[in-house]
């Protein structure tokens, strides 16, 4: 039992150790959120809020902490795409640092970038070289920034821009850039890709409706009615976004630019109704009260005719710029400058409407200075566009200059490495054709020596039974000899008398007579004998003829028959001559011949 209640005790607390990731979760109120938002709304909660929410931006350890604990989470649901954003944050959490330059910040993405490229998580690339060229274009190197920035887009669109958690963000960032650089016309094309929002909750559903608008409103330098309904037509889907959200920051900012169109088409009541938005909206603004809004009011209301509303926005309106110039907020130079422009320019034609002339042409004079300073600085932030756009220019030059280069060293590389290949797979086509003639020439030079040794049995064979067939044959002869010198030695041991009664009483007395003196060698049997002979010794008669010629065929019979070993009596018998006269024969052939130097002749002859 004790032993059961360990095993549950155990188990219950392996339960509660893997439940207290959610545990955790339901602590914290965004937590809460990121814990019941779908799988790509849980990477744009984390996102925004690790830039926006102070708790964590200038708290590392808090930060580290809260990242622990959702990648508890992101591992509990099994969510590989949260751990990737989670890790993305952990490396880049220096991004941060009040230490770290803006330059220094670009590094880091790039560094992460480059490590991220490595495990294949092409998105995680996408968003690291998207704010490396954010951090570039704050330190000013604009070429680098477009680098980054249109790289990372183009990593966003071979993914799929629905398939980015926080696409908006990126998109608008990029926007915001082409717009400030008056690529109003890029800036249009990008926005129009942007997929519907998710979350209508987002800034980003505001901002996007909202720079479409400006880009209408300023990409000509006077605006067209088209571009005019477009601009409007944006103006006022920022509009209601903004309204549901009840972000009021927003609102008023919307209705200030909806009526520079009301305003440039001359409706004066529209244009005072959203302008009033926009001015009792920011009035609450402690920090910058709305100078340009008043100011604005005064002249629509000078355009009606109401002068009463005129003078009182006109002196709102200089009471608000008096507030905003003692504000460490306010910024001084072109702003500054075109408020009191506007102011000049509101005063002097008021003051000429109340025939106060002096007055009128006192405001013009400085309305003029004004305006020939702003000019001069306008110039002068043409050039400085135009400077940055040159630097673009010339950063994507060198750019495609090192690419070229690159590309050229790629394509020698590569032709390298084919001519090597070629001259490798030739040389191995080489070494296997060797390979393969140094077998045929084996298996020919096996099948020859098998051959050979096949011929030279079969020539051994029938040398054997060429040898065999002329030693029948000249034993045939001895055979015949021996018997007639049987015969003869029988005859011959008988008495004279008795002989030539044999000779007279035997009927066969003829043939006996013949045998007595006939060669056992006809013309036939050496005919016989020599096709027999050559058989074993083919070049003998040729090689005799050559060295020792001219020779008689009955020379040619004695040296073949000494070849043989033949003795002087049997030799005597198959020539059918005496024993005497072979013996002379062959002495006559040694001495016409002169064989004492040839030793072959020689031992056939003695």
């Amino acid at each position: 039992m004790e032993v059961c209640g360990a095993i549950k005790y155990k188990y219950l607390v392996l339960l509660l150790i893997s439940l207290l990731p959610i545990g955790v979760l339901r602590a914290d109120p965004f937590l809460q959120k990121v814990e019941k938002a779908t799988p790509s709304r849980r990477v744009e909660l984390v996102l925004n809020y690790f830039d926006t929410c102070r708790a964590v931006t200038q708290n590392k350890i808090r930060a580290f902490d809260l990242l622990k604990r959702l990648n508890e989470f992101a591992s509990l649901k099994g969510d590989n795409q949260l751990k990737e954003y989670i890790q993305f944050l952990q490396d880049t959490q220096d991004k941060h640092s009040n230490t770290l330059t803006n330059r220094q910040k670009a590094e880091l993405f790039e560094l992460v970038a480059q490590k991220v490229k490595d495990e294949g998580k092409d998105q995680i690339v996408g968003v690291c070289r998207h704010f490396a060229g954010l951090y570039y274009y704050l330190n000013e190197e604009y070429g680098k920034a477009f680098d980054e920035l249109i790289a990372a887009d183009n990593i966003f669109r071979a993914i799929g821009y629905r398939h980015v958690p926080g696409i908006h963000r990126y998109l608008n960032s990029l926007a915001l850039c082409y717009y400030q650089f008056r690529e109003y016309d890029k800036t249009i094309k990008l926005l129009q890709n942007v997929p519907p929002f998710s979350s209508l909750s987002d800034v980003d559903a505001i901002q996007t409706p909202n720079t479409m608008a400006l880009c209408f409103l300023h990409r000509h330098s006077q605006m067209t009615s088209e571009d005019a309904q477009k601009a409007e037509k944006y103006f006022k889907q920022a509009l209601k976004i903004a309204q549901a959200q009840q972000n009021q920051t927003w609102v008023g900012l919307i209705n200030g630019n909806l009526s520079l169109i009301y305003e440039d088409q001359k409706r004066w009541t529209e244009a005072i109704q959203v302008l009033r938005y926009e001015y009792e909206a920011r009035l609450n603004d402690s920090e910058e009260l709305p100078e340009f809004a008043a100011i604005t009011l005064s002249r629509l209301y000078l355009e009606k005719g109401q002068l009463d509303s005129c003078k009182y926005f006109l002196d709102q309106s200089k009471k608000f710029y008096q507030h905003n110039l003692t504000s460490n907020t306010f910024i001084t130079k072109l702003d500054d400058d075109l408020f009191v422009k506007k102011y000049c320019d509101v005063v002097r034609k008021y003051s000429y409407l109340m025939n106060d002339t002096k007055t009128a042409y006192r405001y013009l004079d400085s309305m003029l200075v004004l305006t020939n300073r702003m000019n001069k600085r306008q110039k002068s932030d043409q050039i400085s566009l135009v400077e940055k756009r040159l630097m673009i220019h010339q950063h994507q030059t060198e750019v495609k200059t090192l690419e070229a280069e690159r590309q050229k060293q790629r394509i020698l590389f590569w032709v390298a490495v084919v001519i090597l290949s070629l001259i490798a797979a030739l040389f191995w086509r080489l070494f296997q054709l060797s390979m393969l003639r140094r077998r045929q020439e084996t298996i020919i030079s096996a099948e020859q020596k098998r051959s050979l040794q096949l011929e030279k049995q079969l020539v051994e064979e029938e040398l054997q039974r060429a040898k065999q067939d002329l030693l029948v044959f000249v034993e045939n002869l001895r055979e015949r000899n021996d018997f007639i010198d049987s015969v003869t030695a029988k005859l011959q041991g008988s008495p004279a008398n008795h002989l030539q009664e044999i000779e007279q009483s035997h009927p066969n007395a003829p043939l006996v007579q013949q045998l007595f003196n006939s060669s056992l060698l006809t013309s036939k049997d050496w005919e016989e004998f020599r096709r027999r002979f050559e058989r074993v010794y083919p070049d003998f008669f040729a090689m005799i003829h050559i060295q020792f010629s001219p020779l008689t065929p009955a020379e040619e019979r004695l040296l073949a028959l000494a070849k043989l070993n033949i003795d002087i009596r049997h030799m005597s018998r198959i020539l059918g001559i005496s024993p005497g006269s072979v013996r002379k024969a062959k002495y006559r052939l040694k001495k016409r011949l002169d064989t004492s130097q040839q030793s072959l002749l020689a031992d056939l002859l003695d």
